[in-house]
């Protein structure tokens, strides 16, 4: 599985993560901007964004805030998405069709 390095002022360059998942629609870089699962106080999201420098599709995993409304979660945020060194690991991507089973009703 192929990977790179970007620090995070390169990701940051290139609006990773987005400021809010829902308005990735116009920008150039980003791809996709999806919910891996919930942590405790957290959002693990996977955002996919292609590099201008080489036109190849990669994917990072951030911690986002969680959206709770009114109600009062956790310590909030955690520092820089919780990327913990100056350089992120991005995992090189493609999109692909793929098949999965669901239980779905009987008719």
């Amino acid at each position: 599985m192929p990977t790179r390095q970007f620090t995070v002022a390169e990701l940051a360059a290139l609006s990773v993560p987005p400021d809010d998942p829902d308005d990735i629609e116009y920008d150039e870089h980003v791809l996709a901007d999806e919910q891996v699962t919930v942590l405790k106080y957290t959002a693990l999201r996977r955002c996919v964004f292609r590099a201008p420098d080489d036109d190849r599709a990669y994917a990072v995993e951030y911690e986002a805030e969680l959206d709770m409304g009114e109600f009062e979660v956790g310590g909030g945020m955690p520092d820089n998405h919780g990327w913990y060194d100056n350089d992120v690991e991005a995992t090189e991507v493609e999109e692909r069709p793929v098949t999965v089973m669901q239980w779905v009703p009987v008719p």
